[in-house]
């Protein structure tokens, strides 16, 4: 089940705000280990009493209710589960993890994955369903390198292949490589976020003052200014779409296939035709994410300015700390300065 909206999230509350109704609905619903009901209220308590409550994100939702019913399908089939939920201990939750260690998560994955089922055990307890929360004290696993040289950047003569490559790949097919192109540069110049990026609309586009509007995490708005090559790509595409689909609003960036054939593209669709060209241009499959592209956009941001506060605001990062993985991404400033320290050591010799 995917997160609900805020019409159904309103649904939700109310048939889950009576107390009496909610004990016994969750009590049904841990007894036959179902995981629709499970989600439903994993998803209402996160609506309604986390700690951003109403501005959780429909992304977010969707990775808990993920994580949710990844934990279901460990605990045993709902008919014969060998783990009962109003059973579980710390213990049941540290053999969990290991096992999606042993799959080839990463720790971060996998620090997600116990977020999102602590949330759950939360909800059960705010359903009177569980005295207490059994994972509380399970701590998820570390890694063992630092972030910036896990997460990677594209090169500056990589990323300009890339977004040469829609036009490349996509011969005879403008309409197709205009929207790829406007894809990359959304991540790459703009530096949006995978659910920012899908989630444009035509009106969101403002050629004449160079410029997007951008609906951010926790539903927060920013005016992202838009390069050249961006407001190219963004005219050509709008040009290609409106003679194309006759549509003059709507989604941005919308569907190709025959099944979606002019609805907004998915997250999952953008994501396809990202590893697609990434793939041709060699880069590694860790590297084959959409939020590569915002990576990269902010490492470029960087390099450009050396102003973690301008990569904050251009980023829609809440603190510069956030912005600061930007510099240690970038091994070129990391080189600049072992040689000025050099050619300063050389001028004292």
């Amino acid at each position: 089940m995917s997160g609900p909206s805020t019409g159904q999230a309103l649904v939700l509350a109310s048939r889950w705000a009576n107390a009496a109704n909610r004990r016994r609905e969750g009590l049904r619903a841990a007894h036959a280990q179902d995981a629709e009901v499970l989600t439903e209220l994993l998803c209402t308590y996160m609506r309604l009493k986390s700690s951003r409550a109403g501005r959780t994100s429909r992304a977010t939702l969707d990775h808990y209710a993920e994580s949710a019913r990844r934990f279901l399908a460990f605990t045993g089939p709902p008919e014969a589960p060998s783990r009962a939920l109003n059973q579980l201990e710390a213990e049941d939750f540290e053999v969990w993890l290991l096992e999606l260690q042993a799959q080839g998560l990463s720790a971060n994955s996998v620090k997600r994955h116990l977020y999102g089922v602590r949330n759950l055990m939360r909800a059960l307890v705010w359903a009177g369903v569980l005295k207490s929360d059994p994972s509380a004290g399970v701590r998820p696993p570390a890694e063992t390198s630092p972030a910036h040289s896990r997460k990677r950047a594209i090169p500056l003569d990589q990323f300009q292949a890339l977004l040469a490559l829609p036009h490349v790949l996509q011969e005879g097919d403008t309409f197709r490589a205009n929207r790829d192109r406007v894809l990359l540069e959304l991540g790459g110049s703009g530096g949006l976020r995978a659910a920012e990026i899908v989630g444009l609309n035509v009106e969101d586009v403002n050629l004449n003052l160079r410029q997007l509007t951008v609906r951010g995490k926790g539903g927060k708005t920013r005016l992202v200014p838009l390069t050249g090559g961006l407001a190219g790509a963004l005219r050509a595409w709008l040009t290609s779409r409106q003679a194309i689909l006759d549509q003059t609003g709507g989604a941005l960036l919308t569907s190709l296939t025959r099944r979606n054939l002019g609805g907004r593209l998915t997250t999952k669709g953008a994501r396809d035709i990202a590893h697609a060209y990434y793939q041709h241009l060699g880069l590694p499959p860790e590297m084959w994410g959409l939020h590569t592209l915002r990576r990269t956009a902010g490492t470029h941001l960087y390099r450009a300015t050396r102003d973690l506060h301008v990569v904050a605001d251009l980023l829609g990062h809440a603190s510069v700390t956030t912005s600061a993985i930007y510099a240690k991404m970038d091994v070129d400033v990391r080189r600049e300065a072992v040689e000025a320290m050099e050619r300063l050591r050389a001028g004292e010799e």
